[in-house]
C-alpha cells in the first residue's frame, strides 16, 4: 500500500484506483480527497513512489550503519569499564597473572574496537 502524507492534518492519503484504473488519495479522518487523472500527472506520481522506495532503501542503510557505529560505541564503553574495575586502587602490583592476562586481553579488544570504528567511519563517509 503507498500512502503521501495529508496536507490538511498530516495523516496519510492511502492511494486507492478508481473502475478506470486511475489513481486517487482519500485521508479518512479529515476527508480529503485528491485525484490524479491526466497520463503526466500520473506518470510523475509513478516516479515519486519509486523515488520513495530508493530512499526507503538508502534509508535503511543509513540506519543500519548507524546501529553498527551505536553498537561498537556501547560495547567500548563496555570494556573500558571492566578495565577501569580491573585496574583497582593499587593497578597491576597487586593482580594475578590471570588478572593480568585478562586486563591486557580487554585492552587489545578496546583497540580492536576503536579500529573497526574507525573503518565504520571511513566507509560511511
Amino acid at each position: 500500500m503507498q500512502f503521501l502524507p495529508c496536507f490538511l492534518c498530516g495523516g496519510k492519503l492511502e492511494k486507492r484506483m478508481t473502475k478506470n484504473d486511475k489513481p486517487y488519495f482519500v485521508c479518512d479522518p479529515c476527508g480529503v480527497q485528491l485525484f490524479v487523472r491526466g497520463k503526466q500527472g500520473i506518470e510523475r506520481l509513478d516516479k515519486l513512489f519509486r523515488g520513495i522506495e530508493k530512499a526507503k532503501i538508502t534509508f535503511q542503510q543509513h540506519a543500519h550503519n548507524l546501529y553498527e557505529i551505536q553498537a561498537t560505541l556501547m560495547e567500548i564503553e563496555g570494556v573500558k569499564a571492566e578495565i577501569e574495575k580491573s585496574s583497582g586502587f593499587f593497578g597491576s602490583l597487586l593482580m594475578s597473572d590471570e588478572q593480568f592476562r585478562a586486563r591486557e586481553l580487554l585492552k587489545t579488544r578496546l583497540e580492536t574496537l576503536f579500529q573497526k570504528l574507525e573503518e565504520l567511519a571511513k566507509i560511511r563517509s
